[in-house]
């Protein structure tokens, strides 16, 4: 049970929002549901029904999150993303955003046994050398200290517009693992 009401459809919303907030909820549901007559929020997407409390907000952090998730080198390597996006989790403490993210990871290629070694990255052989690579930036990036060495060798593995792309993912899936948290 979240400690604030998900907003999952525009009737949702608390109280009587003003004539802007109307007009940002319809769109961000417009956005997010194109052509349904009744949109809603399923429940694995349960963070943007917490952000729409603020629509332009979940509208930014959702198109933000798809910009990332979809065009970067991370779009495109799933499974490096994915191990990322579960490292955050794991450092946050975000049971929820972890279990979301389990389909996901399983449609990426990342094995249960790749997921379960994600703790584990120092060590871990169900991981490659990249999966530890990227295992170890998120952790460290997540914690908001990344020494320069690190840095050099992810740039060195996927150069320096993917280094900031994978730090894009840690800082972007840090935000949702923090509001899921914050709210409960």
């Amino acid at each position: 049970m979240s400690r604030i009401a998900e907003i999952r459809r525009p009737q949702d919303y608390p109280g009587t929002p003003d004539e802007a907030t109307r007009a940002d909820l319809a769109e961000l549901f417009a956005t997010l549901f194109p052509g349904q007559d009744a949109p809603e929020i399923d429940d694995a997407h349960s963070a943007i029904a917490l952000a729409a409390h603020n629509p332009k907000m979940a509208m930014m952090m959702a198109r933000l999150t798809a910009h990332i998730a979809t065009t970067t080198l991370f779009g495109q390597r799933t499974d490096l993303r994915e191990i990322a996006v579960l490292a955050v989790n794991l450092h946050f403490g975000c049971h929820f955003g972890w279990q979301v993210r389990i389909p996901n990871a399983r449609a990426a290629g990342v094995t249960e046994e790749m997921q379960g070694a994600v703790p584990y990255w120092r060590t871990a052989q169900e991981l490659d050398a990249e999966q530890r690579l990227v295992a170890e930036f998120a952790y460290t990036a997540a914690s908001g200290k990344v020494p320069e060495e690190l840095f050099a060798r992810v740039v060195s593995a996927f150069g320096e517009k993917a280094a900031v792309e994978l730090t894009g993912v840690v800082g972007m899936w840090a935000f949702w693992a923090i509001l899921i948290n914050a709210a409960g």
